[in-house]
């Protein structure tokens, strides 16, 4: 099966926006409303004028499955930000594929040093997600987030350049 990330299109945006309206991966982002179209296209269209942000569409033998957004924050320290989300019908496995295919994409093409993601403290498949890939807990933002009814713990994980390396050598961290 060939992995692949690709830039994504204005021909993407629909499905993208079906992806992240979907009940399933709206419920664990910072923004759970349903996003309409034109908010969406504003959205890219800012995006596009930022050299800073990567907004990648991860496929398996060219089936798209799954979003990437890879942010510099700190260029001078060559430290980005990172989310995703997979296609709602996107077979098991899928999430692990395109973390090793967007951690390839960021150390060894993008050359970050540091990547790092936050994800909401009751997401126990994300946080286990995270810690596989590698990356290691770095804070507990308590209350960090509220959805409009309860406030949430962050969990913010980072995963450096030389640990990456060192899992793709197989030693140990």
């Amino acid at each position: 099966m060939k992995d692949r990330l690709r830039d994504m299109t204005s021909d993407d945006l629909d499905m993208v926006l079906g992806w992240r309206n979907h009940p399933d991966v709206r419920r664990w982002m910072y923004t759970q409303q349903v996003i309409e179209i034109e908010e969406h296209k504003a959205w890219f269209k800012r995006a596009e004028t930022m050299p800073e942000r990567h907004l990648l569409i991860y496929e398996q033998d060219e089936k798209p499955l799954g979003f990437v957004n890879l942010s510099m924050v700190d260029q001078r320290a060559a430290r980005a930000e990172w989310g995703f989300y997979l296609a709602p019908e996107a077979p098991r496995g899928t999430g692990a594929r395109l973390g090793a295919c967007s951690l390839d994409h960021a150390f060894s093409t993008l050359f970050i040093h540091k990547l790092c993601g936050e994800v909401l403290a009751n997401n126990s498949r994300s946080l286990l997600f995270h810690e596989r890939l590698g990356f290691q807990r770095e804070a507990t933002l308590r209350h960090h987030f509220y959805d409009g009814h309860t406030y949430h713990d962050v969990i913010g994980f980072g995963l450096l350049i030389e640990d990456w390396h060192s899992m793709q050598q197989g030693t140990t961290l």
